[in-house]
């Protein structure tokens, strides 16, 4: 209407000037003709892999208003749309795509979205013709170029699932389901503590973090993305994906009990490998039997970020015919299928379908590790003296190392936190780990740097005299791979201590990595919001340039290194 708002005032203003003219002299609008449409292509097959990607653009010739007085200007602009049909005379269902450019590109999913609203078979290849009408108003008659005739093999679009992809955006077999195809995807995942990750939807957007410093858990599918990442626990996570509300949320699930099958409450056992919560119990019968399940985790979202996840309940319940999560625990019915040992299974690896059994015999529970044990000091007043953290550097056999440097040397205690239990010696060896009443407290001798190595899945433990690198040098760290050497660092006079100077632009993550081709990452946990402890564990992360106000990434910096193996930690100072 704006147009021919505008082309009334044209006229109007051109009748006031020549109403005292003779017919012959009137000023005219000279009608449009059509254009030339040309295709960038005239086969396009389609899939999710190019949802994203320009697949079929369309060009054209100009046209140009033309009045019948050169002196005379207008305000009307030509008015163009893309029409698209099965038919070639187009006629039937028809697509219009408005534009005002002398082009125009389309993505896969854009395609998709055009080869379906007008009736094309899915997965066969479609004669859909093209034309451009122009008209330089509403009720004014379009101008049509000439047909052209693309063919186009459309798929189906699977809004319900959403593909986890791993940080090379490979994706990973593990997915996220979405039961009203609304763009919130939800379900659960095993994932290592800071494991890297994107989300891609069926019409192939990708989704990530917004690459921005302090707002985790923001989703953004612009190509400034940075991956999602996990907190600092390994374990069962119910992830949700709400790209509505471009967030994401991670439920860190600590515990899982059920209630009902014996006389008391029976603890579940998460094992990784297969997604799915067990445990064994002794059945008096084979019975229908009523149950609940309930636990407790830590939920991590945009308000909590990282560093500390808010304590909450979790519950499970029956919807219909299927297993939901709930405020409260529901009953849940199960079929014992035989009196004395049996195995209960929540299997949460299919986000369409968790599903509770009970089987005969019992099952072989897995051992699962906590993530760090600390070795602390107990004085005689019983206060506790922190000494240092041992990292889990083998998840299959329960070992963990870490470096210690420093005064006490006795009346020592190794602490699992996770699971409340205090490790002390076995009173006849130092060597030989117990929980028991009766234990001893461990022992150091001599003096200097120690490395310290836990095996819970032996109860042993040992320390060595610290051995420390000859060299070290600086690497970049992407994609979970070591990449250039940025710098080499030089030894000090105080063993075991190195330093540098990193000057320059910086925009990566990075290892330190030494004559023996060890590579020293970090965790990044709460106790460590800086990542300045080294861990030379085969899954430790990268590390990068941050303080209280935040990263450094995409700067220039000017930084003094300092690495310090008797104390297994870095830090920098900035140079004037």
């Amino acid at each position: 209407m704006k147009t021919i708002k505008y082309l009334f005032a044209v006229i109007a203003t051109l009748l006031s000037f020549t109403s005292c003219e003779e017919d012959g002299d009137k000023i005219y609008l000279q009608s449009l003709s059509g254009n030339e449409l040309i295709a960038s292509t005239t086969d396009v097959t389609l899939n999710a892999d190019v949802a994203q990607q320009i697949v079929l653009s369309f060009a054209w010739t100009d046209q140009t208003i033309v009045i019948s007085d050169e002196n005379v200007g207008t305000a009307a602009k030509v008015v163009a749309s893309l029409e698209a049909s099965l038919s070639e005379d187009i006629s039937g269902t028809v697509s219009e795509t408005e534009t005002t450019s002398l082009s125009h590109a389309f993505t896969g999913a854009e395609l998709n979205t055009i080869a379906n609203t007008v009736g094309a078979t899915i997965g066969q290849s479609n004669a859909i013709y093209f034309r451009l009408g122009s008209a330089t108003g509403t009720n004014i008659p379009s101008a049509y170029s000439n047909v052209v005739k693309v063919n186009v093999t459309p798929y189906e679009m699977d809004m319900n699932t959403g593909i986890i992809l791993d940080a090379s955006k490979n994706a990973t077999g593990e997915t996220l389901y979405s039961a009203n195809a609304d763009g919130i995807y939800s379900g659960f995942i095993v994932a290592n503590a800071w494991e890297n990750f994107y989300m891609r939807e069926g019409n192939g957007m990708v989704w990530g973090n917004i690459g921005e410093d302090g707002k985790p858990f923001v989703l953004s599918n612009e190509s400034t993305q940075w991956n999602m990442w996990y907190p600092n626990a390994s374990g069962c996570y119910y992830v949700t994906v709400n790209t509505q509300d471009e967030e994401w949320s991670a439920l860190h699930v600590s515990s899982l009990t059920v209630s009902g099958l014996a006389g008391e409450d029976v603890a579940m056992t998460l094992n990784e490998s297969s997604n799915e919560w067990l445990a064994t119990f002794t059945a008096d019968g084979a019975e229908s039997r009523t149950i609940t399940i309930s636990g407790q985790g830590e939920l991590f979202n945009a308000t909590t970020g990282t560093d500390s996840g808010q304590s909450t309940s979790i519950a499970f319940a029956m919807n219909g015919e299927s297993l939901s999560l709930a405020e409260t625990a529901g009953s849940i019915n199960v079929e014992v299928p035989q009196a004395g040992e049996c195995t209960i299974r929540l299997n949460l690896s299919d986000p369409t379908n968790w599903t509770v059994t009970v089987e005969a015999g019992g099952a072989e529970i897995p051992v699962t590790y906590p993530e760090t044990l600390d070795v602390v000091c107990y004085s005689n007043d019983g206060s506790e003296t922190f000494m240092t953290t041992l990292r889990l550097t083998d998840s299959a056999n329960g070992i963990y190392t870490g470096t210690y440097s420093g005064e006490y040397r006795s009346e020592i205690n190794i602490v699992d936190r996770t699971n409340g239990v205090w490790y002390g010696c076995d009173p006849t060896d130092n060597s030989k780990l117990s929980s028991a009443d009766d234990k001893w407290n461990i022992w150091f001798d001599g003096s200097g740097a120690v490395s310290i190595t836990v095996n819970l899945s032996e109860m042993t433990w040992y320390y060595t005299s610290a051995t420390y690198p000859s060299s070290l040098s600086i690497y970049k760290f992407e994609d979970n791979t070591l990449g250039d050497k940025v710098i080499d660092l030089s030894s000090t006079d105080q063993e075991g201590v190195f330093t540098g100077v990193l000057q320059g632009l910086y925009n990566y993550n990075f290892k330190f990595v030494d004559n023996n081709g060890v590579s020293y990452g970090d965790y990044w946990d709460d106790s460590d919001p800086y990542g300045r402890e080294l861990v030379n564990a085969s899954d430790a992360g990268g590390l990068w340039i941050e303080d209280e106000n935040g990263s450094k990434w995409n700067s220039e910096v000017n930084l003094t290194i300092i690495v310090d193996f008797t104390t297994m930690t870095w830090s920098y100072t900035e140079n004037n």
